[in-house]
């Protein structure tokens, strides 16, 4: 018998009581932009920020991290999947990612996405007043760096993370928008019903709280804002996501 298990059972079970405190609190005190930030302007803050970070402790993280550990050592697999049900949507979210340490507190890693979104009576026909579901399964990528507050040795912050993350998306509509259309949505929008295919891209900026379940695998439970928000997206602000990272 593994005589870690009940050390790792202590620690999920520490997690989740976390967990639900930090959603409590998102959801009591979240509020939503409906402000949009260009793509360019917030992906070039994005890399910019990597970049800055990498300059600033590259010296000391290399001379540290050289010799550290293997190429497949610094590699990590994980992700989450995401439910979110309420009575009028439905969102269902599988997002396996790989990470690559680049030192002891900095990762970053891309990402594979599928999405089912539904929204229930979100189109009205206006000749009869029928009202129609929004549904679509929506496929992309994600591309995300991850900066780890470990150092700082501060209880609770040195399980801490920052977070930056770009997600284009690709789905298809059912219903295209049209200045005089025969339907309109729950935001007077004007459409006709005609397949239309759509791309969105996300940017993500938030953090979160890892507990670490033993090497160098641990889950933890991030919130993210969304700072380019369409119509189309499946997303309401912030974004909460549960996951696993797993260290080869």
């Amino acid at each position: 018998m593994n005589t870690d298990n009940p050390k790792i059972f202590g620690q999920i079970y520490d997690f989740c009581e976390k967990s639900v405190i930090i959603v409590s609190v998102l959801k009591a005190t979240s509020m939503k932009f409906s402000r949009q930030f260009p793509t360019q302007v917030t992906t070039l803050i994005f890399i910019f920020s990597c970049l800055l970070y990498i300059n600033s402790t590259g010296q000391d993280n290399n001379r540290q991290f050289q010799n550290d550990r293997s190429f497949m050592e610094r590699i990590s697999i994980g992700g989450g999947l995401g439910l979110s049900f309420s009575d009028y949507s439905t969102l269902v979210d599988v997002s396996p990612v790989i990470g690559y340490s680049v030192s002891d507190d900095f990762m970053v890693g891309i990402g594979l996405t599928y999405k089912y979104y539904r929204y229930k009576d979100y189109y009205r026909r206006l000749s009869d007043r029928e009202l129609f579901d929004y549904k679509t399964n929506m496929y992309g990528m994600s591309v995300w760096s991850r900066y780890f507050l470990t150092k700082s040795e501060i209880p609770v912050i040195e399980n801490m993370f920052l977070h930056a993350e770009i997600e284009p998306l690709l789905f298809t509509t059912d219903y295209a928008l049209a200045p005089q259309g025969e339907y309109d949505d729950i935001f007077g929008n004007r459409y006709n019903k005609q397949n239309q295919q759509q791309t969105l891209t996300g940017v993500f900026l938030g953090g979160g709280l890892m507990q670490p379940v033993g090497g160098r695998s641990y889950m933890y439970i991030e919130a993210l804002w969304n700072f380019n928000e369409d119509l189309y997206s499946p997303y309401s602000n912030p974004r909460i996501r549960i996951g696993v990272s797993v260290g080869l």
